[in-house]
C-alpha cells in the first residue's frame, strides 16, 4: 500500500503505507474504530479512495474492474450469509467465479475444491447445506473459498472470530501451512495481541486510521513489546513464556 486514504463522507483510513512480502501473514491490531475493517475493505476496493495505491506484484489493484480485482485480492468479511440451499461444494466453487464467469466451475475448479476442503476439514461436508452449518464451520467454509479464489492476496476481518479457542489455533497453523506453500501473504485484522504476536510477522499497530508502528515479534522483546502495544491498549503487560517462547498478554 502507498499512501493510501479512504473512507465515507470523510477519510478514515490516513496516509497508510506498508509492504507485505510472499509467505507473510500480517496482522492489523488497534482498538475499536480505529478503522480496521475499513482499511481491509479499501485494500479490497469497496470503500471510496481519495489518494493512494494498492499494488499486488507491482500492479495497481484498485483502477482494474471487480472480477480482475478479484483474480488479486480475496476479502473475507465477518457474518457473510449462506443461503438455504447452497450446498458447502457450490459455495467453495464461487471461488472461482473471478475466473471461470456464473455459469460453471473450469478445468481446474474440481481439484482446487478437493484441496481447499481437505486442507480445512470439510471433506466430510461437501454435500451438507451450508444453512446447517454452526458458525465455526461456516466460517472455515468461507477461508476455504477464498483459498479457492487464488488470489495471491488473502485479506482476513477476523478469521477465529466465530471458532472456539481449540479451532482458532487450529485454523491459524492451517493458514501458516497455506501461506508457506508459497505464492501468497496474508493482511488479518485481529482484536487478540497474543494471537498476532504467536502467529502473525509483521505485526501493525493501527490507530484513528494510521499506523503507529510495524512490529516484527521474532526481532523484539516482550518488554519492547509491551510499549509498543501500550500505545493501543494501556496497561497491558507482555510476558515470554519460558518454555515455549511463545508471548503471553494480560492486562490490567
Amino acid at each position: 500500500m502507498k499512501r493510501l486514504s479512504a473512507g465515507y463522507e470523510r477519510p478514515v483510513v490516513q496516509n497508510v503505507s506498508f509492504e507485505i512480502k510472499e509467505g507473510q501473514l500480517a496482522a492489523v491490531l488497534g482498538p475499536n474504530g480505529a478503522g480496521k475493517s475499513t482499511l481491509l475493505n479499501a485494500m479490497a476496493g469497496g470503500v471510496r479512495k481519495t489518494q493512494g495505491q494498492v499494488l499486488v506484484n507491482g500492479q495497481d489493484c484498485l483502477p482494474l474492474a471487480p472480477k480482475r480485482r478479484a483474480r488479486r485480492l480475496a476479502l473475507v468479511r465477518q457474518q457473510i450469509p449462506l443461503l438455504p440451499g447452497v450446498r458447502v461444494a457450490e459455495a467453495l466453487e464461487m471461488g472461482r467465479y473471478a475466473w471461470d464467469g456464473p455459469l460453471g466451475a473450469g478445468p481446474g475448479a474440481k481439484a482446487a475444491v478437493a484441496e481447499a476442503a481437505r486442507a480445512f476439514g470439510l471433506e466430510e461436508l461437501l454435500n451438507a447445506d451450508c444453512a446447517a452449518l454452526s458458525q465455526g464451520q461456516r466460517q472455515l467454509v468461507h477461508l476455504a473459498r477464498a483459498m479457492v479464489q487464488s488470489a495471491p492476496v488473502l485479506l482476513l476481518d477476523e478469521p477465529g472470530s466465530a471458532l472456539d479457542f481449540s479451532n482458532t489455533h487450529r485454523l491459524f497453523r492451517l493458514l501458516g501451512q497455506q501461506l508457506a506453500a508459497g505464492g501468497r501473504c496474508a493482511v488479518a485484522v485481529l482484536h487478540d495481541p497474543a494471537l498476532a504476536l504467536r502467529y502473525c510477522s509483521p505485526v501493525l499497530l493501527l490507530k484513528e486510521g494510521r499506523i503507529l508502528e510495524r512490529l516484527e515479534p521474532g526481532a523484539c522483546t516482550a518488554p519492547q513489546l509491551e510499549r509498543a502495544l501500550g500505545r493501543l491498549y494501556p496497561g497491558i503487560r507482555v510476558k515470554a513464556d519460558k518454555q515455549t517462547g511463545h508471548f503471553l498478554c494480560t492486562a490490567e
